[in-house]
């Protein structure tokens, strides 16, 4: 071999292993990238499927006559946007037996079963708004319109 052959050979063998230290180094970073935990966008179907597994306890709860325990798991449900459970929490502070009596907690759960298409919300609504002040029904309308934002931000959120 020639004088300028044999650097060119060096050149190749360093080349090779800058090559092979280049390799390695990007495969530990995809193992830290596979090891490290991620944070997962939960879309609404998830949402509604969770809504749907408390509503179902709230209704295991209410056979096993634990109605505090029932307006936990319904107001969770409600949170997640589920309509029946928004009426049933209205229902539940309308009459003051397991939960406070509220009939401005009631038009709040009611008005937003209502405009998620519970039917049954919308009669016990018309019972209702006799009952209270136009100022209760105002206040109680903006923290219906506050509670629907947070409802609609936890159908995005992250977990």
């Amino acid at each position: 071999m020639t004088e300028t052959q044999q650097p060119k050979k060096m050149d190749v063998s360093r080349w090779q292993e800058a090559l092979l230290t280049q390799l390695e180094q990007l495969e530990q970073q995809v193992e830290k990238w596979r090891a490290a935990p991620t944070k997962t966008v939960r879309g609404p179907n998830f949402w509604h499927k969770v809504a749907v597994h408390y509503y179902l306890q709230a209704a295991e709860k209410l056979k096993q006559q634990q109605m505090f325990e029932a307006a936990k798991y319904f107001r969770r449900a409600a949170m997640l946007g589920h309509p029946k459970a928004m009426s049933y929490l209205g229902q539940m502070f309308l009459q003051g037996e397991h939960l406070p009596h509220s009939p401005f907690h009631a038009y709040c759960w009611l008005t937003l079963a209502k405009l998620a298409g519970e039917q049954s919300a919308a009669s016990a609504l018309d019972k209702l708004t006799p009952q209270l002040t136009a100022h209760e029904i105002n206040a109680a309308s903006r923290l219906a319109a506050d509670r629907f934002e947070l409802i609609a931000d936890a159908s995005f959120q992250m977990l």
